[in-house]
């Protein structure tokens, strides 16, 4: 696994957009104080509740995501780039079941070291997810700008 400052940095704030920005970001306070625990192997953190909570806010902020108002728009507005808007879509998926893969293991192994790994990695696949996301409106506004390739 990557040093813990490079770990540090996976849990900064989401790029959420402005209505669940604050709750996602909360959300990925308590991950990254389940992680730090994890990794220290105490026993006082509760796995279960904070991934339940990143649940809940994972699957509000891919709802709105893959509403009419955005990703809706980025295929009306150009629809070539409905092919990465469903990768996005298939990711959001992807998360969630990974998420719940780890969650299955919080179940089985209580606040065992042994989830602190996969717990980063799955925030890392959501950093990752995210810039792929910014990097489809980039392109987006770029061709609306005329900047980018048409």
């Amino acid at each position: 696994m990557e040093p813990l400052a490079t770990i540090a940095t996976l849990f900064r704030p989401s790029g959420a957009g402005p209505s669940v920005r604050g709750r996602l970001d909360a959300t990925l306070v308590k991950v990254a104080d389940l992680y730090t625990g994890l990794a220290a192997g105490r026993a006082d953190v509760d796995p279960r509740g904070v991934l339940a909570a990143l649940r809940v806010d994972l699957e509000l902020h891919f709802a709105l995501e893959e509403g009419d108002a955005y990703f809706g728009a980025f295929v009306r507005e150009r629809p070539e780039l409905a092919h990465g808007v469903a990768e996005l879509r298939e990711e959001h998926t992807a998360l969630l079941e990974k998420l719940d893969g780890l969650r299955a293991m919080a179940s089985a192994l209580g606040a065992s070291p042994e989830l602190a790994e996969p717990t980063a990695r799955l925030v890392e696949a959501f950093r990752e997810h995210e810039h792929k996301e910014a990097d489809l409106l980039q392109e987006a506004v770029l061709r609306d700008e005329g900047t980018g390739a048409d």
